[in-house]
């Protein structure tokens, strides 16, 4: 019959219709696929088609940054052939190859190259964190960690996912900016292209402070190594500290494609860097001497700079120790440097301007004041709004410990507003556990990571208004600065030292230490669509709005359980014990889903290619 005759004109698998063959290849796990390309010429015709090539990737990979360009540009209707779109339609069967490659080691925490670079460090001063450390049971590990002499970064438009923990999100091109040894300049090194771009600060006769890049905008922060002559001849010599800003971009219409090999090429245009002087303002009004006891903490956006002053009260009075917290607006390009202009005397007219000035009294006032017993980590900044993060741990010791120890790991939030007037934010979580041994109440900052944070509980006593309702950075997002850092005791006691997060491919690194048992592990969502994670913050939505669980109809709470159960779970995979030190050696990690960036105990850098 003629169901028998085309039956038996069916004898290998690429002989199926093309929708059959997808439902049945779309089964096969990636390395899999790509293992199928060599069995024979048919198979290598029927799985590097560019239809079966872009419905893989949808199944596989939707939350790459390959599917997230492809989404950005509006270019969907280039994955048929001949649709006459004006871009050329990226090559499927080759971005799959190298995308599948990427997640294969990142999926198995494996690195597929490794790479060392030397940072010189001549000229480098970072500014000490706070002296307590962690000691229980004559065990001592470091609870903060000072500032490395490299930064990892995008430009603004890449940087759009932030970084919590110094890790750095976004799907874009970074470059890693630090001080070669042998030219002895400040360079800013594309990890896509491996292609080095001269940085336009001079360190010569200047003493760096601290190096950040965040939201395309570089800032050195240095003093003069020479003393001024009024200072000559006193026991503790101050120099003055300055801010310089560079505006960090990417050209993107000069150049083609720069990938090192046609496996990474996935069509994408990648042009040089460019670096431009903004502006430069001082820090501190007056000076500040170079020694372990005078700290300041700082933050930036690409509009804004903030710092968080402390120095001990040198005249042993019982006030306690200079506090002050200012803002700077930093938007507008200014050609006047300060650092050159020692007398004051040029045209100030156009010099970064002061729009919030905290001091002592109002830090006291809004509950954030430090006194001899600090507990402040980082600041973190908006469009609106400076937030003061503050850890306190049971098992901290040293001069700066509190004699006063919370039941675990306290961390706090308070947020408060530099544009206008308005209540402070405040959340905090102290990770007090229960029976089941989930010491932190809240979901873990994986489940924010990917939008879901149904089960978080904050302690919240008000909010500000500019906050809620800025569209830059909603309170809805995953990364916004207001949370109080609860990835930090997610796993008490192990805890947290850093991560490397991108919100928009679920994937995440972190760095756990639990005294001398140290974790690197590789966070990994797979197959977790956009719209799926539309659905998990549903939740978020209720406990911003201010409705509680209970108050929900039982139809909502039906299908809340529903999408639960469809979700798919996270996987975790360590890395091997080796790997602590070549990343970890100070303190910190960054990167994304192609790469992690570390330093080993020697002080070189280290790439962790995927």
């Amino acid at each position: 019959s003629s169901s028998s005759s085309s039956t038996a004109k069916v004898r290998d698998l690429t002989d199926l219709p093309f929708d059959l063959f997808i439902l049945i290849s779309r089964y096969l796990a990636p390395q899999d696929i790509i293992l199928c390309r060599r069995v024979s010429r048919a198979w290598n015709a029927a799985f590097t088609d560019d239809r079966a090539s872009y419905n893989f990737m949808t199944r596989h990979f939707p939350r790459s940054r390959e599917m997230r360009q492809l989404s950005s540009s509006s270019s969907s209707s280039a994955t048929t052939t001949g649709s006459g779109s004006a871009n050329a339609p990226p090559d499927w069967p080759k971005v799959f190859a190298a995308v599948a490659r990427r997640y294969f080691f990142l999926r198995s925490a494996r690195p597929r190259q490794v790479q060392k670079i030397d940072v010189l460090e001549d000229g480098f001063l970072p500014v000490l964190p706070w002296n307590r450390w962690l000691k229980w049971n004559g065990h001592v590990a470091a609870f903060q960690h000072p500032d490395t002499a490299w930064t990892l970064g995008g430009d603004a438009a890449d940087d759009d996912d932030g970084n919590d923990g110094g890790g750095g999100g976004g799907g874009g091109d970074r470059v890693l900016v630090y001080r070669e040894v042998d030219s002895r300049r400040w360079v800013a090194y594309d990890l896509e292209t491996d292609r080095r771009f001269e940085v336009p600060f001079d360190a010569q006769g200047k003493t760096v402070r601290r190096v950040r890049l965040a939201e395309g905008v570089l800032v050195f922060e240095w003093c003069d190594e020479k003393v001024p002559p009024d200072q000559s001849d006193t026991m503790e010599k101050i120099h003055r500290h300055f801010a310089t800003a560079y505006d960090v971009r990417r050209r993107r219409e000069e150049e083609g494609n720069l990938a090192g090999s046609d496996l990474d090429s996935t069509e994408v245009p990648r042009g040089c860097w460019e670096i431009v002087f903004r502006c430069e303002w001082d820090i501190h009004p007056l000076a500040l001497p170079l020694v372990h006891c005078d700290r300041f903490y700082s933050a930036h956006t690409a509009t804004h700079y903030a710092v968080y002053l402390w120095q001990p009260d040198r005249s042993h009075s019982v006030v306690g120790p200079f506090e002050q917290l200012t803002v700077w607006d930093i938007s507008q390009a200014c050609s006047y440097r300060p650092s050159l202009d020692p007398p004051g005397i040029m045209d100030k007219s156009t010099i970064p301007k002061v729009v919030g000035r905290f001091s002592r009294r109002d830090l006291e006032f809004l509950g954030v004041r430090q006194g001899y017993a600090p507990s402040l980590m980082e600041i973190r900044l908006d469009d609106a709004n400076v937030y003061v993060h503050a850890e306190q741990h049971r098992w901290l010791a040293g001069h700066h410990a509190s004699l006063s120890q919370p039941r675990h790991h306290l961390v706090r939030c308070t947020g408060i507003p530099f544009s206008g007037t308005g209540p402070r934010w405040f959340d905090e979580c102290c990770a007090d556990g229960d029976v089941h041994m989930s010491f932190c109440p809240r979901a873990g900052s994986l489940a924010r990571v990917l939008g879901n944070t149904t089960n978080t509980t904050t302690t919240t006593t008000t909010t500000t208004t500019t906050r809620l309702t800025s569209s830059s950075s909603s309170p809805l997002s995953s990364l916004w600065p207001g949370w109080a850092p609860c990835w930090r005791h997610e796993e008490f006691p192990y805890l947290t030292v850093s991560q490397a997060v991108e919100a928009r491919a679920g994937v995440r690194i972190v760095a756990r230490q639990c005294f001398m048992m140290e974790t690197l592990s590789s966070f990994v969502a797979p197959r977790i669509s956009v719209q799926e994670e539309q659905g998990q913050r549903q939740g978020q939505n209720n406990i911003i709005s201010g409705v509680k669980d209970g108050e929900k109809e039982g139809d909502d709470e039906e299908e809340e359980e529903e999408e639960e159960g469809e979700e798919d779970p996270v996987a975790e995979v360590r890395f091997a014990d080796e790997m602590w030190w070549e990343l970890m050696g100070g303190g910190k990690i960054a990167g994304d889903d192609r790469w992690v960036v570390g330093e080993d105990r020697d002080g070189r850098v280290t790439v962790v290619r995927f």
